[in-house]
Order: C-alpha cells, then sequence, then structure tokens
C-alpha cells in the first residue's frame, strides 16, 4: 500500500513545506474565487469529480429493524400516513421533532450525479443518528450485519458508480473485526465508519486496536463520521443541554467533538502502528482549520512534545462534508493543511433540497479553489487512494 499513510510517516518534510508556504496559499484561493472561470456543473468543459467520499444512505433493511422498536430510535408512522424517524437526544445533537424519513432513491441519486459530472460516491450508513451510543450491542450487531448486506447489494448493482464502509460498533471491537473482514472478503466494501467520538481521548482510541489491526491487515479505509459513541469507550464527552441559543450552541459542541477526534487521530501516536489504513474526518475536522496556526505557534511563546504538528495531521484525510458550501473554510483547510489532503465530500443525504443535492457543493468550490487545487481535490486525490485500495479510477 505504498500510496497510503505510510509515504507520510516517511515525508514530514513534506508538512514543514506546507506550513510555511500558508500566507500565500490562502491569499491564492481565496482570490481565485473571485477570479476563476469554471464550466457549469455537468457541462462538457467542466473538470469531472471521481469520487463524492461522504454520503449517506437509509435502506429498507434499516427501516424495518426501527419500526420493530417500542422506543427511540425508532420510525413511527403518523396519522397522514407519514413514516417518520423519532430519534433521542445525545451528546452530538438534539433529537427535535420526528421528522420524516424513507429508505434512498438510488436512481435519483445516480441522477443528480451524472448531472454534476461525479463518477462514484462513498456510501455509508447515517452515523449521526447515534445507533452507537443508543443501541445494545446486540442491536447494533443485528442492524449492522443488514446494513452492510444492503449496502453490498447497491454495490453490486452499480459497482462502477459506488464505494462503499461497513457499519461498525465501537463497544464490541472484536466482533467490529470480525464484521470489517467479511465487509472486505464476503460483501466488497473498502472499510468501516465509525462514530468520531470512539476517539474523543486516546484512551478511547486505543480500545479499537483490535479493529485497527483487523484494518491494516486489509488496507481499510475508516470513515469517521460527527456521532456520539458506546458509553463503554472510554472518555465520552458529558451530555450538555443548552439553555439558550440552542442552535449555536450545538454547532459549536459538534465542530469541539470534530476536532478533539481530529487530535487523536493526528497528533498522537494511535495510528502510527496502522501504517496502511487511511483515515477520512468529515467536515475538515470542525475547528481544526482554525486552530491549526496555534498548534505550530503555542500563542504562550513555549514550546510542545508534538514535533511537526502539520506533517502528522497530515497523515489523515478531511473531507468537508456540508462545509463544501462554504468557500472560506474549504480555502482555509487547504492552506493549512494542504489541497492534497482533503477529498470531495458533500454530506448527500436522504433528504431533499441541498442535503440531496452534490451541485451546490460542486458550485460552490468551482468558485472558490484554483484549477490546480480543484484537480487535486476532485480527482487526483481520489486516483492515489483508490490505487493504494487496489481499485481503478
Amino acid at each position: 500500500m505504498s500510496s497510503t499513510r505510510r509515504q507520510f510517516l516517511h515525508n514530514a518534510v513534506v508538512g514543514t513545506a506546507a506550513a510555511a508556504a500558508l500566507p500565500a496559499l490562502l491569499r491564492s484561493a481565496t482570490a481565485d474565487s473571485s477570479t476563476s472561470e469554471t464550466a457549469p456543473a455537468g457541462s462538457p468543459g467542466r473538470l469531472p469529480v471521481l469520487v463524492d467520499w461522504h454520503s449517506h444512505v437509509i435502506t429498507p433493511g434499516e427501516l424495518r429493524f426501527l419500526a420493530g422498536r417500542t422506543k427511540a430510535p425508532r420510525v413511527v408512522t403518523n396519522a397522514d400516513g407519514q413514516t417518520l424517524l423519532d430519534n433521542v437526544t445525545t451528546v452530538s445533537s438534539a433529537a427535535r421533532r420526528p421528522s420524516p424519513t424513507s429508505a434512498s432513491d438510488i436512481p435519483a441519486r445516480l441522477k443528480n450525479l451524472d448531472a454534476n459530472s461525479v463518477r462514484r460516491q462513498l456510501l455509508s450508513y447515517t452515523v449521526a443518528i447515534g445507533y452507537d451510543a443508543t443501541l445494545p450491542i446486540d442491536e447494533q450487531r443485528t442492524l449492522f450485519r443488514t446494513l452492510n448486506d444492503e449496502l453490498a447489494a447497491i454495490i453490486q448493482k452499480h459497482p462502477d458508480r459506488f464505494l462503499g464502509v461497513a457499519a461498525l460498533p465501537s463497544s464490541d471491537p472484536s466482533w467490529a473485526a470480525q464484521e470489517l473482514a467479511r465487509a472486505h472478503k464476503d460483501l466488497g466494501l473498502i472499510g468501516g465508519a465509525l462514530p468520531l467520538n470512539a476517539f474523543a481521548t486516546l484512551e478511547g482510541a486505543r480500545t479499537l486496536a483490535p479493529l485497527f489491526a483487523e484494518g491494516q491487515r486489509h488496507g481499510s479505509h475508516f470513515f469517521i463520521h460527527r456521532a456520539p459513541a458506546s458509553s463503554e469507550v472510554p472518555g465520552q464527552p458529558p451530555l450538555i443541554l443548552p439553555t439558550d441559543t440552542d442552535s449555536v450552541r450545538w454547532n459549536v459542541i459538534s465542530n469541539t467533538h470534530l476536532v478533539n477526534g481530529a487530535i487523536t487521530l493526528g497528533l498522537t501516536n494511535f495510528l502510527d502502528p496502522y501504517p496502511d489504513v487511511s483515515v477520512q474526518v468529515i467536515m475538515l475536522g470542525g475547528f481544526l482549520p482554525y486552530l491549526i496556526s496555534s498548534i505550530v505557534n503555542p500563542w504562550n511563546g513555549g514550546t510542545h512534545e508534538i514535533k511537526d504538528p502539520v506533517a502528522r495531521l497530515r497523515r489523515l484525510y478531511f473531507d468537508p462534508g456540508p462545509y463544501s458550501r462554504n468557500g472560506e473554510w474549504v480555502a482555509l483547510a487547504v492552506a493549512k493543511l494542504g489541497a492534497d489532503r482533503i477529498l470531495f465530500g458533500t454530506d448527500y443525504g436522504v433528504g431533499g433540497g441541498a442535503n440531496g443535492d452534490v451541485g451546490p457543493a460542486v458550485a460552490t468550490l468551482d468558485r472558490t479553489l484554483t484549477a490546480d487545487q480543484r484537480n487535486q481535490i476532485y480527482a487526483e486525490n481520489s486516483r492515489t487512494l483508490l490505487k493504494s485500495k487496489g481499485l481503478a479510477s
């Protein structure tokens, strides 16, 4: 697996050079947003996107499982015959009121990808629902096995359009390792999806060593999504219920969790034994792009124990997810981490509007990034990552 994180463990100097070039990179990225000319999304002259690395599906088996539950998380049917997801509040998000849900419309998804010149998409279950933290482990095993089988069926039907990562529990790393092996050997998946709060602390991350050891054997790709982890994992953040400005405070909580997970994965020694594993953190690691300067040069004028933190963080891949529609945030991440560590990802979900449309993300990044940055994020990074998994681009 010569093109995975292994190469970055031997090239720390790249991170130093990237850090030195930050001001110029940021000026280039932001200036280009008003001057670059790009063809409309889906037009013949537009640079195609090889892979959208951040999307979610809901499967029929998942809905049947949730319909059989008597308490949240579950699905219920209202008086109008609508199927609604009834969830619970976790440390990552408020439950809100039950909302309409349905199995993913794969033909509509393919039509949207075609309209925006996106060739493939990485599929994962909807991690943010929080099954890992809210379901007993025996129910998780039943649900996750169903999810993974149905995910594989979608990919087998459309092998040139979709990739997939298996649903895996954080509270049973041994079973998760077995399921990961099955995902690779029998289902044609390329790795696993895990809740980000499993990496809230190094102590918690280390409980997943059996799973990552299995991932090393297969060269797995781990998709790390914002979500609560099982209480069995040490170091879980406390549940804080905002009493004012709820949406803003949940935003702060979410981005704080994201950066803590990115720090554990990037700046500790947890990943050192697994050089052939690739790790993707969603939403640009939350507040991480805004904190890198203070991490590299501590404001108190002192030093810290981490040698070349940018090079260590560059062992990870990051995708913008919903922040793909925030050009400024993406430009900053490119400046701080380098375009070669950013994967194109839209957070294509199961709802309507922008949540089920890659178009707004493509349009924003077309306006925001330089031609070279777009080529890196739309094509070259995917080409490198797919090659490391033995897959053609």
